[in-house]
């Protein structure tokens, strides 16, 4: 594996194909001789590749690690510094002890705390800081807009967007299981949207629908003043415990607990927020996000709704234990989420949760039992959703 003639130092926070879609347009090349010359793609086939797997999002075994940082110049650990793995260690849908993922391939696959297959993003900061290489060759595609846990830009003050503004199909979807569209088109520039807008006939070269996205593309309707100052804040002590230096522990259901753990508590409270809406209402920050959170919950009954008719495994749950598209409402529920999880006394988080479950227990005993399993969520979390005795009520 040769070092490539030029390349790239990576950006604060960017991921592994932000930075081989940069690095590809900095050479005036494609995506698939990028990875290539980098030994992302198979060795032995002919031609470019048309497919990289969705796995190298997540994790680079060693000698893939190994190859990709002596031809980029680069050192494995600013390699690794690619890779959504190592957030794992603060992000409990990542970590392999907080969920039945064992390994790095099924971490990445059919995971929804992760985003894959799309992305969300800040049209400002693609734009970039402005430095000569920025403005040539765009800002990171970063690694925590692939967490649905962030759904606000802080530094912009703006929810983040998740579709393309001209084909309003997600930011950055592959229809197939490739961790980048389009891996043989070298028209592109890194911010523009991959996505094939439709079909075309087989003679014809299919064309991208190449949608600037740092255009800037307002919300339906922006957030009134309360509601974003309550976003903001819920945004701010997400982030912090996401940072490499933040704490070791956050509160959760009355006791500390570690920060992955915290976040996997989240998982399970957003997804017992919407199978029992609209129990937790009240703990909304506001009317406007009240009313989103109705909304979803609308929308996720729905979708729900045409799977009891369908033959075996009715998957009704599903539905339920996703986080939001929309940013607006996934901001909703993890203030909900965190309002619920926010108190240090065991008895007060029990009191505020034990309404939740039982609502649950009635809708979906099976999605109810699998919350709650311990290998899912944090012992004060669980202590403070254990069954009650036969005959006692929330309030004894």
């Amino acid at each position: 594996m040769r070092p490539l003639p030029r390349s790239l130092d990576p950006l604060p926070d960017e991921t592994l194909t932000g930075f081989v879609l940069r690095l590809a347009h900095r050479l005036g090349t494609t995506p698939g001789e990028i990875a290539v010359r980098t030994g992302l793609a198979p060795q032995g086939r002919p031609g470019l590749p048309t497919r990289l797997p969705l796995g190298f999002l997540h994790h680079l075994n060693g000698g893939h690690l190994a190859d990709f940082a002596h031809a980029t110049h680069l050192t494995p650990g600013e390699v690794e510094g690619l890779l959504l793995a190592p957030l794992g260690k603060r992000y409990g849908p990542l970590n392999p002890a907080l969920t039945p993922r064992r390994t790095p391939a099924r971490m990445i696959y059919d995971n929804a705390w992760i985003l894959t297959r799309s992305t969300r993003y800040c049209p400002f900061c693609l734009v970039g800081d402005g430095d000569a290489i920025q403005e040539l060759h765009g800002g990171a595609w970063k690694r925590i807009w692939r967490l649905p846990v962030v759904f606000l830009c802080l530094q912009h003050r703006r929810l983040l967007q998740h579709e393309c503004p001209g084909c309003r199909t997600p930011a950055q979807f592959v229809r197939t299981a490739n961790a980048i569209a389009r891996l043989t088109d070298d028209t592109l520039h890194p911010s523009q949207c991959r996505f094939t807008a439709r079909p075309v006939p087989l003679q014809q070269p299919e064309t991208a629908c190449a949608a600037d996205l740092t255009r800037l593309d307002p919300p339906p309707e922006e957030p009134d003043t309360a509601t974003m100052a309550v976003l903001l804040q819920v945004q701010r002590q997400l982030m912090d415990l996401l940072a490499a230096s933040g704490p070791e522990t956050a509160m959760s259901a009355g006791a500390p607990v570690p920060v992955a753990h915290y976040f996997a508590d989240l998982r399970a409270t957003v997804a017992m927020v919407f199978r029992s809406w609209p129990v937790a209402r009240e703990y909304a920050g506001t009317p406007r996000l009240a009313a989103a959170l109705d909304a979803e919950y609308a929308s996720r009954v729905a979708q729900a709704k045409p799977l009891l008719n369908t033959p075996g495994k009715k998957k009704t749950s599903k539905p339920y234990t996703a986080p939001p598209t929309e940013c607006l409402a996934t901001g909703a529920a993890l203030d909900v989420a965190a309002n619920l999880l926010d108190t240090h006394d065991p008895g007060d988080a029990r009191r505020r949760l034990v309404p939740l479950v039982q609502r649950l227990r009635e809708a979906d005993l099976a999605l109810s039992t699998w919350l709650r399993r311990p290998s899912w969520i944090s012992v004060s979390l669980r202590q403070a959703v254990m069954d009650l005795p036969t005959g006692r009520r929330a309030t004894a």
